[in-house]
């Protein structure tokens, strides 16, 4: 590792957020948790110790750190599990999934984990959220389909009916429902929804994930385009998400 003058670095900085992603697994509408990753570096930690304790020479803290460094680094060339600085134990573990002995490879498929101890896992006991981010997985439309003519031209006919394939897309729940809304090229025109189509579910012939299947209102103007509104909180047969999700199409010409 290079030695540079690291008092003339930038002190590392936090803002701890959380970010909320649906559980899939479950599928029973929770939301599992990640930290975001505001990650110190080497020279950072240095710096910061420069900056601390202005008696000590910068380029001698880094040699001695480089020393450690190196050190820990030949006890794990040496299959030792190692305690860095008593923050953790640095260890060796293997990727392997054998149904025998002979399964086992002599080398590689080797990595390091690290367990914390007390006195780590002390110092983030009393941070606090900054931000809560949720990140749902939305219903995501890839075609829309003119059954009348059989083709995804971006057009539909009034009576005969659409095919919308995607993900997440099946219709549950409180809430939900299945719209055309006038639209031009900057987006739909009325958001009050007072100009908006609402299909009954009596026109819906497929539900589901994958796929929804509709017959058009007789009631769509010739030559007006118009977006599909997907609303649905729908996530399994017996789980629903507490408020819908929406999704919004391309613009779909009625002629």
């Amino acid at each position: 590792m290079k030695i540079e003058n690291i008092s003339t670095l930038e002190n590392s900085t936090s803002t701890l957020s959380i970010t909320l992603r649906e559980n899939t697994l479950k599928k029973d509408g929770s939301y599992y948790a990640s930290v975001s990753r505001n990650t110190a570096s080497f020279r950072n930690i240095l710096s910061e110790i420069a900056e601390d304790n202005k008696g000590i020479d910068p380029f001698i803290l880094q040699y001695s750190a480089i020393l450690i460094q190196k050190k820990i680094l030949k006890m794990l060339e040496q299959g030792k599990a190692v305690n860095v600085l008593d923050l953790g134990i640095m260890y060796i573990a293997m990727k392997c999934n054998a149904k025998r002995k002979s399964d086992v490879p002599e080398n590689g498929n080797f990595y390091i984990k690290f367990a914390p101890t007390n006195l780590a896992n002390d110092a983030v006991s009393s941070l606090s959220v900054d931000k809560v981010v949720f990140v749902e997985r939305m219903p995501e439309i890839l075609n829309i389909e003119n059954l009348a003519t059989a083709q995804a031209d971006g057009t539909m006919q009034a009576g005969k009916a659409l095919r919308i394939t995607g993900n997440r897309l099946k219709l549950g729940g409180n809430g939900c429902g299945l719209y055309l809304a006038p639209s031009d090229e900057n987006g739909i025109l009325n958001e009050d929804e007072s100009d908006w189509i609402k299909v009954q579910e009596t026109a819906i012939f497929r539900n589901m994930p994958k796929e929804l299947n509709f017959f058009v209102p007789d009631n769509v103007q010739t030559g007006t385009k118009y977006s599909v509104i997907i609303r649905t909180a729908y996530i399994s047969k017996n789980i629903s998400r507490k408020e819908p999700v929406e999704i919004r199409s391309e613009t779909v010409t009625a002629v």
